[in-house]
């Protein structure tokens, strides 16, 4: 009963708290009043049938004395204004009947006297004995039967009376309920619209009409507080999202102006470079000999240097480049013909080393060759530049991890320190200085040609004991997803 009920409109809900609380009360103190007076009436039936009884055993005093049957019978007769007496019976002081009188359409049969003159309900009815005294001496005894049909006769009144209260009272509790429930249902009702209403729009300037300064009334004052609270937080989240989106658009303009800059920069700045190292070069072939050594010196720093600076400046045009070719599809890429390419290219260092590069055969992917060649070129390179006393060991596998091809490049040289896992992919950073040649781009390199299909690189790594390069690369659609959204 009590889930409908928790289900019902809360107007509904009142009717029926109200209907169920005045039904309860009413039978209840029914039940009550019907149970008291049948307590009270059996009492007062006692008192009445036993001064009744009095009364005849006095009156048939003389009949008992003088033996008069016909006298008796006549003062009993009189019992049979009361419907409800069933027999009544005067014994002779031997035991033996004087008189009885028997109620129409009863067997006729005397009740036998009390062993104590009493008043007692038997199982027949309520028994009455009393003894009939002559001169404070008993000459006899008198015994009336009576029946108990007063009292479900007076509860059947009594209930139908209770019903025709209980009906009337719930007819009136009704009629008050649906005039009283207003007060509690309407506030709340007009919160519930208020509440549905900014749910539904997500208009937080909307508020709740107040019609009390009860309970209700406070948290109409609350809810309308927090919704204010709400809408001035609303209008600084719109506020700071307008000017986040301000701020993206304009560092999205500086990215792309930096990067066709540093397109542009790097892609023009080799053409001075190759003609600063060929006239230095033309500089020491032409006056070969004549220059002292400080100025030989000088000479072979600016050729290192442009070389350097040109290095340099192919990185960054390669980092650069890892955005471009937007609107071209995705081809089918193989990466051992991209391995075979990279080995082709190192195959100077490689040979100068005494490398051994070991590859697991190579998935198939989507993407462009041009972007993978770096980053194999890159990790592999590395690994060949930071070895340790041993010819270098590179090693390369794949396997499927949740819908991506995830690739490992581990080698045996010097290793990086686990401080330096996460730096190391910062553009221009370089752990060794000079000492070992680079530009420190590389990784970076590395990184934003993953992270353009939607995967991901990091380092597994401790000082002197190698390093682990592991990269992730989605499969099939997924990669175009993925390269699609890091356009």
């Amino acid at each position: 009963m009590m889930r409908p009920l928790r289900d019902l409109p809360i107007r509904q809900k009142l009717v029926v708290i109200m209907m169920l609380t005045t039904a309860a009360a009413l039978l209840l103190s029914g039940f009550g009043i019907v149970a008291l007076d049948s307590y009270l009436f059996r009492a007062s039936m006692q008192r009445d049938l036993s001064a009744l009884a009095r009364i005849v055993a006095d009156a048939s005093t003389a009949a008992v004395a003088f033996d008069d049957a016909q006298a008796a019978a006549q003062t009993l007769a009189a019992l049979r204004a009361r419907p409800h007496m069933v027999a009544a019976c005067i014994y002779r002081g031997n035991g033996t009947i004087l008189a009885e009188y028997v109620r129409a359409g009863e067997s006729p049969q005397c009740p036998h006297p009390l062993p104590e003159d009493e008043v007692r309900f038997t199982s027949l009815g309520l028994t009455v004995s009393d003894p009939i005294l002559l001169q404070h001496r008993r000459i006899g005894s008198l015994v009336l039967l009576y029946d108990l049909g007063e009292i479900p006769e007076r509860i059947t009144l009594y209930g139908e009376i209770v019903q025709a209260i209980l009906l009337a009272s719930s007819v009136i509790a009704l009629l008050i309920s649906s005039r009283l429930r207003a007060l509690i249902a309407t506030p709340i009702s007009r919160l519930a619209q208020a509440a549905t209403s900014v749910s539904a729009t997500s208009d937080y300037s909307i508020r709740a009409q107040k019609l009390s300064g009860d309970e209700l009334g406070v948290l109409v004052d609350e809810f309308n507080q927090m919704l204010e609270r709400v809408q001035l937080r609303d209008q600084e989240l719109k506020q700071a999202l307008d000017s986040l989106k301000s701020t993206n658009e304009s560092l999205a303009r500086s990215n792309e102006d930096l990067e066709r800059f540093a397109f542009v920069a790097s892609h023009d700045l080799q053409e001075p470079l190759r003609m600063i190292t060929t006239y230095a070069q033309l500089l020491v072939k032409t006056h070969r000999g004549e220059l002292d050594p400080d100025a030989s010196m000088f000479v072979e720093n600016i050729v290192e240097g442009t070389k350097r600076m040109r290095e340099l400046l192919i990185d960054l045009l390669a980092y650069t480049e890892i955005r471009t070719r937007s609107g071209e599809p995705l081809a089918a890429v193989d990466l051992n013909v991209v391995l075979d390419k990279v080995k082709e290219n190192l195959k100077a260092a490689i040979d100068g080393s005494g490398a051994t590069i070991v590859a697991e055969r190579l998935p198939t992917v989507p993407g462009y060759e041009g972007h993978f060649i770096p980053l194999l070129q890159n990790l592999i390179g590395n690994a060949i530049k930071y070895r340790g006393d041993q010819p270098p060991v590179i090693a390369i596998s794949v396997e499927k991890v949740a819908g991506n091809f995830q690739f490992a490049v581990v080698d045996n040289g010097i290793g990086i320190d686990p401080e330096y896992h996460e730096r190391i992919f910062e553009v221009f950073r370089r752990l060794h200085g000079k000492k070992i040649p680079g530009t420190g781009i590389g990784l970076s390199i590395c990184q934003r040609v993953v992270e353009r299909y939607g995967g991901r690189i990091w380092v597994e790594s401790r000082e002197g004991r190698g390093s682990k390069f592991l990269f992730t690369l989605p499969r099939g659609d997924a990669a175009i997803a993925a390269s699609g959204e890091g356009r």
